[in-house]
């Protein structure tokens, strides 16, 4: 993971093209999990080695998209 961070080059990018990006991918996540029907948000794959449905990627993203911003409190906004 942080061959990834290093090599993002963040750092050459200002706060709020960074923000403009951050809200492009939420609203296209929000409109891709919002698109789907209740049969496929049913549907089961494998990832990681375990069974999940399309659905609790959902809830996934949404945690993962919660412990980055937790993330930027704690350590840049911390007083």
């Amino acid at each position: 993971m942080n061959a990834y961070v290093e090599n993002a080059y963040y750092d050459q990018r200002n706060l709020a093209n960074l923000l403009e990006e951050f809200v492009s991918v939420r609203r296209a996540t929000l409109s891709l999990i919002n698109g789907l029907a209740e049969k496929a948000s049913e549907r089961v794959g494998v990832t990681n080695d375990k069974l999940v449905t399309a659905r609790s990627i959902a809830f996934i993203i949404a945690g993962h998209e919660l412990h980055h911003l937790n993330i930027i409190k704690e350590r840049y906004l911390a007083y």
